[in-house]
């Protein structure tokens, strides 16, 4: 049924039934015509034989008429008595014999009244010829014989004047009348033709109009839209899309194109968007600002290079959750937007790294406002996370005149700001790269300090807070340098991370650790040290329990201090290592706690076996704010959660007092004693 309906709206169904229309119509003009032209040829050919017949009673009246006289001529010279010869009488006997000889010629198609006249003129006629046949013959007898005989030929030759004069006048009406009809068909005729040629017109106009509107018209909007889509413009809505023809659904296919060309016209433009601009903040790409540094380095412009870091953004990203971190980066990338001047760029090279092109006017000489700017909005910002920044600064006049070049000197200023306490600005100069030379030279002479016996352990006595008593040490690290001496271990950890060697220094530390912790009292617990760089490593807690039953030592003794950051890179790997050795009998202790963005959290995601408070705290008890409240609510918060609490960094007799007075556990510090080769000795 639906598709009989599209069937009745296409345009071929519609033109297959106006050209049916206009062909029965003149089917039916053709069958008028035919039966007019049929009825005019009858009348014309009724005409004819009326013609025929009068021509022919017409002849027959002259026949008769030159009879009449002729028997007239010789009845007066018998009557005169004069003699009439036979040859005279034969010629009239045989013309009236023929005249009874001659038969009725009736055309079918004539009247009837017309038939009856001519049958009884013709017998009229016969009476005639008789009489005069008999008039002849007694005239042969005669003068007397004539007149006996005239009165029934007088009376005969009346009969059949007034028989044919009845017949005349019949023809004659009878041909008048056909003329009328053929004068009445031919105005018919005409006014058909009249009407044919009228409605043919009609027809074609109204043919014309609807071609016009139907299909001329959309062809010339369908034309035009195409011209427009060529144009590369956006195609208005046609009419004629609401068609449920071949016009409409032409309309429809040609406004489906249209649409696919813009969708794919409006692709092209976010794939050339996204080649060049970071998706999430809208700022320019590392391929964006390669080009554009090289190109105004290139032109002679005075440029100002600052590489930026997010600081923390790791923690806040994993921590807080991806969406949040993503709205941090957000904000990081208006805040420079917004700090930054019309002309700079602004762009995120990748992660939590930004930079900034700033050319610099005739009167600057380097980007301290620009940088001053960033920090100014930075910290005037109420949202949280907190943005903090980490920036370095290159400046092209002096440090370097290549993009690449110019962009690791940046880089550097930046790794100086980040290693002098992050949140900072730093400018490049020639010492951050010997700073640069000497780390990767330490990272060199590191390789070799474990097989030289340059790394060793010293141990830092834990105690129980109440009575000072000891239960443990804690295993530091440590490198003497046969050139530098002795080299912080916040130095050359960090250089192992970075190189990959902390697995192979972990895992001698350990073994070592291990070996001078079974010469201590069985009380005595051995506390150390895990980076979140070896808890990326699937096979470390297999490592480490491996050189704890070779050595024999008892896992519940170790305990393993990490710090939340390993909740956050790599999560799924540290996890696991931390649950097997937890399920080893090793005790998990939370390092650093407070310092970081969600201590709380990591409490949650984690059964942590220790809380260690950091020694930020315990020095900022001694001063005004709030590091005494978040020692007690620390230690309050261990004890509701039944898990021991240890304050590092105790030096005093009154921080002592005071961890003592709220509860703690355990305490470590320089009051109880100072990192040693070994130390034993209760305080």
């Amino acid at each position: 049924m639906r598709a009989l309906s599209h069937r009745h709206r296409s345009l071929q169904f519609r033109f297959a039934v106006m050209l049916t229309i206009g062909l029965l119509v003149s089917l039916a003009l053709c069958g008028l015509g035919l039966v007019l032209g049929s009825q005019l040829l009858t009348t014309v050919k009724a005409n004819r034989h009326l013609t025929a017949t009068i021509t022919r009673h017409d002849a027959e009246d002259a026949r008769l008429r030159a009879l009449r006289i002729a028997i007239g001529d010789l009845t007066r010279d018998v009557e005169k008595g004069r003699a009439v010869a036979d040859a005279r009488w034969r010629p009239l006997e045989r013309e009236t014999v023929a005249g009874l000889s001659t038969p009725v010629t009736v055309s079918p198609d004539m009247p009837r009244s017309i038939h009856v006249a001519l049958i009884a003129e013709h017998r009229v006629q016969r009476q005639f010829a008789t009489a005069a046949m008999a008039l002849m013959a007694g005239a042969r007898q005669g003068a007397a014989s004539v007149k006996a005989g005239m009165p029934a030929f007088v009376a005969s030759l009346h009969a059949l004047e007034q028989a044919r004069q009845t017949s005349h006048d019949l023809l004659n009406r009878q041909l008048a009348i056909s003329g009328t009809q053929v004068e009445q068909l031919a105005r018919h005729a005409l006014i058909q033709v009249a009407m044919a040629g009228v409605l043919i017109l009609f027809f074609v106009t109204l043919l014309i109009v609807w071609l016009r509107r139907r299909i001329v018209r959309p062809l010339l909007d369908i034309v035009a839209a195409i011209r427009t889509m060529n144009a590369g413009q956006p195609l208005a809505p046609l009419p004629m899309a609401a068609d449920h023809d071949e016009i409409g659904e032409l309309t429809r296919g040609l406004e489906a194109l249209s649409r696919a060309g813009a969708e794919r016209a409006r692709i092209q433009r976010q794939v050339e968007y996204l080649a060049h601009h970071d998706p999430l903040t809208g700022l320019v790409n590392r391929v964006v600002f390669s080009e554009r540094l090289a190109a105004l380095l290139l032109a002679g412009q005075r440029v100002a290079l600052l590489a930026i870091d997010l600081d923390g953004f790791k923690g806040v990203n994993d921590t807080l959750g991806h969406a949040t971190g993503d709205k941090m980066l957000i904000r990081t990338a208006a805040l420079l937007a917004t700090a930054a001047r019309e002309g700079d760029v602004v762009a995120r090279i990748g992660g939590d790294e930004f930079a900034i092109i700033h050319v610099l006017s005739d009167g600057e000489r380097d980007a301290a406002a620009l940088v001053e700017r960033i920090f100014a909005i930075a910290g005037h910002e109420a949202a949280t996370p907190v943005i903090r920044l980490s920036i370095g600064v290159a400046l092209s006049q002096h440090h370097a005149l290549e993009g690449d070049e110019l962009h690791a000197c940046a880089d550097i200023a930046l790794y100086r700001a980040k290693a002098d306490g992050r949140n900072r600005a730093r400018h490049y100069d020639a010492a951050m790269d010997e700073e640069r030379r000497q780390r990767r030279w330490l990272a060199h002479e590191l390789c070799d300090a474990v097989t030289r016996g340059e790394l060793h352990l010293a141990f830092q006595p834990i105690a129980d807070c109440a009575t000072r008593r000891i239960i443990g040490q804690e295993a530091l690290a440590r490198w003497t340098h046969p050139v530098l001496g002795a080299v912080s271990p916040d130095v050359f950890i960090a250089i192992a991370e970075e190189d990959g060697l902390i697995a192979e220094i972990g895992q001698h530390l350990l073994v070592e650790a291990l070996t001078v912790a079974r010469q201590w009292p069985i009380e005595w617990m051995l506390a150390i040290n895990l980076s979140p760089v070896q808890l990326r490593d699937p096979a470390l807690a297999a490592r480490m329990l491996a050189a704890i039953e070779a050595l024999g030592f008892a896992p519940c003794r170790l305990e393993v201090e990490v710090t939340e950051g390993v909740l956050i890179d790599e999560r799924d790997t540290a996890m696991a290592n931390l649950r097997a050795l937890r399920a080893a009998g090793v005790r998990i202790v939370m390092d650093d706690f407070g310092t970081g963005y969600s201590s709380l959290s990591s409490l949650q995601q984690f059964p942590f076996d220790k809380i260690k408070i950091d020694r930020s705290f315990i020095a900022g008890m001694n001063e005004e704010g709030p590091a005494l409240s978040i020692v007690r609510a620390s230690v309050g918060l261990g004890r509701s959660l039944n898990i021991p609490v240890v304050a590092e960094g105790v030096e005093s007799e009154q921080q002592y007092a005071v961890l003592q007075a709220l509860g703690c556990e355990q305490i470590q510090g320089y009051l109880i004693g100072r990192p040693a080769t070994f130390q034993a000795k209760a305080a």
